[in-house]
């Protein structure tokens, strides 16, 4: 799935894009399980920290099901997860028809 999503990226124009970010940070604001959550911007990629109060594998997994529904383009997206320890990563990107992308690494932890 790694190589997939790594060709995937390689097809689509990378991006920051402002109604992105304002829909992710209105989401992530707005959710009552969220301790606190930081929105870093790296080259051109969003790195996404977020704390939960109640940390487990289904409430992040819930959260991101979530998150990816409410600002992933129409068009198409794609995401990878993976455990760390008492964390977990998601990659998740996504385009627009014109092959322009916006691509996330979330980390949801304690």
């Amino acid at each position: 799935m790694f190589r997939v999503m790594n060709e995937y990226l390689a097809k689509v124009h990378l991006e920051i894009d402002e109604r992105f970010s304002q829909k992710m940070d209105l989401f992530l604001s707005d959710r009552k399980e969220i301790v606190k959550y930081c929105i870093n911007i790296n080259y051109n990629k969003y790195v996404v920290d977020v704390h939960l109060k109640k940390y487990s594998i289904e409430a992040a997994d819930k959260l991101f099901c979530d998150l990816a529904a409410q600002i992933a383009y129409p068009y198409s997206h794609m995401s990878l997860r993976y455990n760390e320890g008492d964390q977990v990563r998601y990659r998740f990107v996504t385009c627009n028809e014109e092959k322009s992308a916006v691509y996330m690494d979330l980390v949801l932890e304690k």
